[in-house]
């Protein structure tokens, strides 16, 4: 494994072949700096502590120096306040000799209790001077309280004086030995201080620079793993399959490279079948074209079925579209010449009821009216050619075949004059109850699409048609009429009564015609059931 330091790349192997999780060689990692950090740290403080300790020595040793100076200046202020009384005779200057006195043997305890080297010594001196020195004070004071002021002076001069100038040289000492020991211990803080700043610097950068050798040993192998997988999965994005990775680690990483050479055979795997199906497809591309073609014209011909099939919802009943669409029965839009029977139907009165209606009650009414004529049209099979306006025209045997066709539109006929009955009971038109007049004729008619490429409709034409739309004008409200062809065929089902021979506008000769009275032996029209 190259790395930028190459004098480090064995200890880098190490590390990386080291059977140890990332997770645990990065924790051990950060555990050797943390005690680094802590041992400097460590460091630091016993230096403080230390240092602490010879500024606390170097202030004991100043304020030995100080109190020596104390003991030297009692001592002669008490010699200057002798002299003041043995002179003047002043009692004050005898008081101030006395604090003077205690002053100095108060600082003698205190020092002497602290003494140590050379001082024991001076202060053994100290202490001899200091008898010598009592003795004389004695004295003095004695000849001084008897009014000897003179003789006082005398033994003043001749032996307390003397005794009082040993006792300051001997302070001096005092101070010269605890300013050497201070100055001593200032050197030593400095030297201290010198050599901790070495010993810190040293101990920071020993941290620092293992801190940076532990990142570098630690790094490398995860950045090299990093580098070798993406090299590999760069080779693998451009299709060279055969090169596997090989790394040093022991770790999470291993895992990796293993899957990633997993997933690169796997690739070449599917490479290899991807040609091979690749080849496939190619031969078989000729015969997907065919299917396609076979396919689209399927389509097409199903769009169509889906546009009759709407087409013929428009007229026919739901079951009838869908035994043409399922195939029971073929039906073919284009012209033919068929026998049908056809029916109008037409509302009574209603022109004088719309003049006199609001729109939304015209509106209304109709709907419902023609709704319920439209579920009997579909209940008996036939064919919805248009509304026209109040009315409607039907015709049966054709899209479908229906032997019956005659029996199915007088039945249905009937049925919507109960129904208009049904109708007229909920509400009226105008001033009379609903009515209905109904026309219905057999015969040869052409039926077939008829109109223009904007619009198209299925209907029927003829003079049966003509015939069909006459007879529903003869008819009075709640009649049926029905033509002798249409009678012909349905003689064993009602019973009818002969009307005219009627003369109506289109045809040469009067026209014999049926009025439909009820169901053989049963209730006539209009009558309860």
């Amino acid at each position: 494994m190259g790395t930028p330091i190459p004098l480090l790349d064995p200890i880098v192997a190490v590390v990386a072949g080291w059977r140890a999780s990332l997770h645990k060689k990065l924790l051990i990692g950060f555990l050797l700096v943390l005690v680094l950090v802590f041992g400097t740290a460590l460091l630091g403080l016993l230096l403080m502590q230390r240092a602490s300790a010879q500024a606390n020595r170097i202030a004991s040793l100043t304020d030995r120096v100080v109190n020596a100076g104390r003991m030297e200046y009692a001592i002669t202020a008490s010699m200057h306040f002798r002299a003041m009384h043995l002179l003047t005779g002043d009692p004050a200057n005898d008081k101030k000799l006395v604090t003077a006195r205690q002053t100095f043997s108060t600082l003698l305890g205190s020092m002497e209790a602290a003494a140590e080297g050379q001082e024991r010594e001076v202060f053994q001196k100290i202490r001899e001077a200091s008898l010598k020195y009592a003795m004389s004070g004695q004295q003095v004071d004695g000849r001084a309280h008897g009014k000897d002021l003179k003789g006082a002076m005398a033994i003043h001069l001749k032996e307390e004086h003397p005794e009082s100038h040993e006792l300051e040289a001997l302070a001096r000492d005092l101070i010269r030995i605890a300013g050497e020991r201070r100055d001593a211990s200032v050197r030593a803080v400095q030297r201290d201080s010198r050599a901790g700043k070495v010993l810190l610097g040293g101990a920071g950068l020993a941290s620092v620079g293992l801190a940076l050798f532990l990142g570098y040993v630690l790094s490398w192998p995860i950045l090299g793993a990093v580098r070798q997988l993406d090299d590999h999965m760069g080779r693998v994005s451009r299709g060279e399959l055969q090169q596997e990775i090989v790394i040093p680690n022991r770790d999470e990483f291993q895992g990796l490279a293993d899957k990633a050479n997993e997933m690169m055979r796997a690739l070449a795997r599917a490479r290899e079948d991807l040609m091979r199906e690749h080849e496939a497809v190619k031969s078989q591309a000729g015969r997907l074209d065919e299917m396609n073609r076979q396919l689209e014209a399927r389509v097409l011909s199903q769009v169509d079925e889906i546009e009759r099939t709407r087409r013929l919802s428009s007229y026919l009943a739901p079951q009838v579209v869908r035994a043409i669409t399922s195939g029971e029965h073929t039906f073919a839009m284009a012209n033919a010449r068929k026998q049908l029977t056809i029916l109008f139907a037409d509302i009574r009165g209603f022109t004088a009821f719309s003049d006199v209606a609001e729109p939304e009650e015209v509106i209304t009414f109709l709907n419902t009216y023609l709704s319920r004529m439209t579920d009997l049209v579909f209940k008996y099979e036939g064919t919805l050619d248009k509304f026209l306006g109040d009315g409607m025209l039907v015709f049966f045997n054709d899209p479908v075949p229906q032997p019956d066709h005659a029996k199915r539109a007088v039945q249905m006929a009937m049925d919507m004059q109960e129904k208009a009955r049904e109708i007229s009971s909920e509400g009226s038109v105008g001033d009379s109850p609903l009515s209905v007049g109904i026309g219905i004729s057999t015969g040869y008619v052409t039926v077939g699409t008829i109109g223009s490429e904007h619009r198209m409709e299925y209907t029927v034409i003829g003079t049966q048609v003509n015939l069909a739309a006459r007879l529903v004008n003869v008819a009075e409200p709640g009649q049926i009429i029905i033509s002798q062809r249409t009678c012909e065929l349905v003689r064993d089902l009602v019973d009818v009564v002969e009307v005219g021979p009627l003369t109506v506008k289109g045809f040469q000769k009067p026209v014999v015609a049926y009025s439909v009275l009820g169901v053989k032996g049963g209730p006539r029209l209009g009558q309860p059931a």
